[in-house]
């Protein structure tokens, strides 16, 4: 019988190169978290041999309901959200419930955290850190991964369609961060998921590139493209706005999210500008050692990433 691998935020940007790689292998069935009931409609439809669960990661009941007879989970924890610290822990306590189980399966509990969460004065990587803080001390076996900013935040091709291209970042433009691609996370993640003994209690910091600024990967969208961009930094209280409307497509105004119950506006607007504050003056520095390791190959390049594309 197939291993069930449960996959949280399966709608989100990791899961769309992660669920591919597991998705028809043999050895698991997927069980996809869906948050509403337009994402497990969608999500059916997209990956019809995947189990589709409605759940609420805040809630214990559904949690320990997502993971009844699983043998993994990938949580990947979501960022500029409320709950964040509370849907981890939910997570673990039920996968500590799970293994106390008769006959149980469940063997490995996978989280996808972020770089650097020491850095407890951006919020997003506090609460993440107190979720690492709990995995560590459950007796899981447990890998936590923790991926950089994404190379998928540079609009490409949105700029080669420009015929004057105007880029305005979210923070200053020249403070060097390193980047991961989407499809390098993609791999190392299902390289733990299926060798699975080999990385049990690892953490394992993952960047493809050293640290690049936003100038940097510019000129290299200029070299691929064959424009001259012009680079904006907002200000503080524009590049506020520019996050949010990157994250949620809908600016500063959160009241509707806020109805739904997903989101507190006080907090998200307060993670975004401890974000801004702080890409202001540093970045997530890392090395892609650990990533080629595991990858078993070189990470992908900046240049070959906006080649990608482009193609």
């Amino acid at each position: 019988m197939a291993e069930v691998i449960v996959l949280t935020c399966p709608g989100g940007k990791q899961s769309a190169h992660l669920i591919p790689l597991l998705y028809k292998q043999n050895q698991f069935r997927l069980r996809l978290a869906a948050h509403s009931a337009n994402s497990r409609s969608r999500l059916g439809s997209m990956y019809p041999q995947a189990e589709v669960i409605q759940a609420d990661l805040s809630s214990l009941t559904d949690c320990q309901r997502l993971l009844c007879g699983a043998t993994a989970v990938y949580h990947i924890g979501p960022s500029f959200h409320s709950r964040e610290m509370e849907m981890g822990m939910n997570l673990i306590d039920a996968a500590v419930e799970e293994t106390r189980k008769q006959h149980s399966e469940f063997k490995h509990f996978v989280f996808s955290s972020v770089l650097s969460t020491q850095h407890r004065n951006l919020m997003q990587h506090d609460l993440k850190c107190r979720v690492e803080e709990r995995l560590l001390l459950s007796p899981l076996n447990f890998t936590i991964l923790q991926p950089t900013n994404f190379l998928a935040g540079y609009p490409v091709k949105f700029l080669d369609e420009q015929e004057s291209p105007v880029f305005e970042r979210l923070w200053n433009a020249d403070i060097p961060n390193s980047l991961i691609a989407l499809e390098d996370l993609a791999k190392a993640a299902a390289t733990v998921l299926i060798e699975r003994e080999k990385h049990y209690f690892a953490q394992y910091p993952l960047c493809s590139t050293l640290p690049t600024s936003d100038a940097e990967v510019v000129e290299v969208i200029e070299k691929v493209i064959g424009k001259k961009i012009q680079t904006y930094t907002p200000t503080f209280e524009q590049g506020v706005e520019n996050t949010l409307k990157f994250l949620f497509g809908s600016g500063s105004d959160l009241r509707g999210l806020a109805a739904e119950g997903d989101l507190r506006p006080d907090i998200t607007r307060d993670e975004a500008e401890r974000l801004v504050l702080f890409y202001n003056r540093r970045g997530l520095r890392g090395n892609p050692t650990v990533l080629r390791w595991l990858i078993q190959r070189e990470p992908i390049t900046v240049e070959d990433w906006v080649k990608s594309q482009m193609a």
